[in-house]
C-alpha cells in the first residue's frame, strides 16, 4: 500500500509527516539552523590522532571538527596510526550528527541513498531488506541487481518491491554517476569543506523520507517546484505524484497532524481500551510505563493484562518513531501470568519494530519484568527540536525555543491571510519577541504578501504575543 508524504514549508522550518492508511507514522521538523548532516560528504583533513582510542579528529572547514574511528575506515590496519596520518586528505561522510560538545561522527565506508536502493562503493554484493518477504520478489531483485554489484555493494530498501526493473536500473546508474561526481569534486578540492549541493530543510526532508512508494502533497508552489526538481534529479525514472494542497484550511490542521504533534509532545498517551502509557526521557534511558487504568476485562482468550500490553506495544512503537526517541529504552509492561504471554508480547513488539526504518534491537525481558530495547540515534528528538531548558527553573523544565514561537506566529498569520481580508497584519508582543519579529519582519511580509505592524506590549512577558 502506498504511503503519503505531507510537507508544510515555511521560512523558519519545514515540517513533514508520513501517513499510511491515514495513520501517522513519522514526523520530521527541519530548520536551517539544525539541518541533519547525516549522509553529507566532506573533504576532510586529519587534524589529530588519538592512538589510545584509535580515533582521528578531522578538520571539516567551516563545519568544525568531526571524529573518525578506526572501525569506520575500510582498511586492514590494526591501529589508527597505521590507517591514516596527520595532514592527510580524506573523503569522509557524516554517519551521526553532532550532539552537544561532541562533533559529528564520520566514516569512510561511504553510502549513497536513493529512493529504493543504497549504493555502497566500497561494499560488495546485494543485500535485501528483511521486510521484503515474498520469495519471488526477492529473486527478481537479486537477479536484476547482481550485475550492478560486481564492484560495489547494493542494499535494497523495502520500497524497491514496488518499483519496476527499469526504475531500479535507472536509479542504480544515477547513484553510480553521483558517486563519480563526488569523487571528482573531492579530488579537486584544496581546502576542507562540504561537497555536493547545499542542503535545505526541504531537500533534507525529501532525502530522509521520500521513497518511490509515496504520493506527496505540499503546501506551497515553491515547495511543489522544488520537490519536482528533486525527484527529476535524484529519482530518475520514478513517476512520483506530487500535488499542491488547494484547500483553505492548512494542510497539517486538516489532516489531523497538528493534533498528533500535540500528543507526541505530551508525557502521557491514552489507549483505546482506557489504559495509557507514560514516556519520560532521562539522561540514561527512555522510560515507558504501561498502565491499565482499571481495565480488567479479558478479550477473548487473552487476559486483560496481555490485551492492554499488546495495544500498548503497537502505540509505543509508533510513538518512539514519531518522537524520534533513541538510545536505551526500558518498558514496564503490566505484569502477566498466563502461559506464553511474554512470548506473544515479544513477537508483537518485534513485528512492529521491523516497520521502523531506523535500526532497533529488541533485547527482551529482564528478571524484574522490564522489556529492554535500543534504537539507533539519528536526528534529534522532536522535543529537543521544539523546546529548550527553562532558565527560570534552573533547567528542570522546558519552554518553546524562539524558532518554535516564530514558526507558530507565522502559521497563525497564514490563517489570518486565508480567512481575513485585512490590509495589514498586527502583532503585539513582549520585549524580546517583538525584537525578534522585527528582525524577521521583511521576510514574513514577503512570504505572506501583507504588511505587518509589530508593537511592543509591556504587559506581556518576553515571548508572549497577541495577533489581531
Amino acid at each position: 500500500m502506498r504511503e503519503t508524504l505531507l510537507i508544510e514549508d515555511g521560512p523558519f522550518e519545514t515540517r513533514a509527516a508520513v501517513l499510511k492508511r491515514d495513520q501517522l507514522l513519522e514526523l520530521q521538523i527541519m530548520r536551517p539552523g539544525n539541518l541533519s548532516r547525516i549522509g553529507d560528504f566532506f573533504n576532510g583533513r586529519v587534524a589529530k590522532l588519538i592512538p589510545d582510542m584509535d580515533i582521528a579528529f578531522i578538520d571539516l572547514g567551516a563545519d568544525g571538527d568531526g571524529f573518525l574511528q578506526l572501525s569506520d575506515i575500510p582498511t586492514n590496519a590494526k591501529s589508527i596510526n597505521a590507517a591514516v596520518h596527520e595532514g592527510e586528505k580524506l573523503l569522509v561522510q557524516v554517519i551521526k550528527d553532532a550532539k552537544g560538545d561532541k562533533g559529528p561522527q564520520l566514516g569512510c565506508r561511504c553510502a549513497l541513498y536513493g529512493a529504493n536502493l543504497i549504493y555502497r562503493p566500497f561494499g560488495g554484493g546485494v543485500t535485501l531488506s528483511k521486510s521484503i518477504k515474498v520469495a519471488e520478489e526477492r529473486n527478481r531483485l537479486e537477479r536484476l541487481l547482481e550485475s550492478h554489484a560486481q564492484d560495489c555493494g547494493v542494499t535494497v530498501r523495502t520500497s524497491a518491491q514496488y518499483a519496476s526493473n527499469k526504475e531500479l536500473s535507472t536509479e542504480i546508474q544515477a547513484l553510480a554517476t553521483e558517486w563519480v561526481k563526488i569523487q571528482t569534486e573531492w579530488k579537486s578540492a584544496r581546502k576542507p569543506g562540504s561537497l555536493g549541493q547545499e542542503k535545505t530543510p526541504l531537500t533534507g526532508v525529501l532525502k530522509n523520507l521520500l521513497t518511490a512508494n509515496m504520493d506527496v502533497i505540499v503546501s506551497s508552489v515553491t515547495a511543489l517546484n522544488a520537490t519536482r526538481d528533486y525527484v527529476r534529479q535524484h529519482m530518475p525514472g520514478v513517476k512520483q505524484q506530487v500535488t499542491l494542497w488547494d484547500k483553505q484550511a492548512s494542510l497539517f490542521e486538516e489532516m489531523g497532524i497538528e493534533a498528533e504533534l500535540d500528543i507526541a509532545l505530551q508525557k502521557s498517551v491514552l489507549l483505546t481500551s482506557g489504559g495509557n502509557i507514560t514516556i519520560e526521557a532521562t539522561e540514561a534511558a527512555i522510560i515507558i510505563d504501561v498502565n491499565s487504568a482499571g481495565q480488567t476485562q479479558a478479550v477473548g482468550s487473552r487476559s486483560a493484562a496481555l490485551s492492554t500490553n499488546l495495544e500498548a506495544a503497537h502505540e509505543i512503537c509508533r510513538q518512539i518513531r514519531l518522537r524520534n526517541l533513541s538510545g536505551i529504552i526500558i518498558i514496564d509492561f503490566i505484569h502477566m501470568n498466563g502461559k506464553g504471554e511474554v512470548e506473544k508480547l515479544t513477537q508483537t513488539l518485534q513485528v512492529a519494530l521491523d516497520q521502523d526504518p531506523r535500526p532497533t534491537r529488541l533485547i527482551g525481558m529482564t528478571e524484574l519484568g522490564l522489556m529492554q530495547m535500543t534504537r539507533k540515534r539519528g536526528r534529534p528528538a522532536i522535543h529537543e527540536t521544539l523546546y529548550q531548558p527553562c532558565e527560570a527553573c534552573d533547567g528542570r523544565g522546558y519552554v518553546k525555543n524562539e524558532i518554535t514561537i516564530l514558526s507558530e506566529i507565522y502559521r497563525e498569520l497564514q490563517n489570518e491571510v486565508r480567512f481575513s481580508r485585512q490590509a495589514m497584519l498586527t502583532i503585539e508582543a513582549g520585549e524580546k519577541l517583538a525584537s525578534q519579529l522585527r528582525s524577521h519582519q521583511t521576510l514574513m511580509e514577503k512570504e505572506l504578501t501583507r504588511p505587518i505592524m509589530v508593537s511592543e506590549n509591556a504587559r506581556l512577558s518576553s515571548f508572549d504575543y497577541k495577533i489581531g
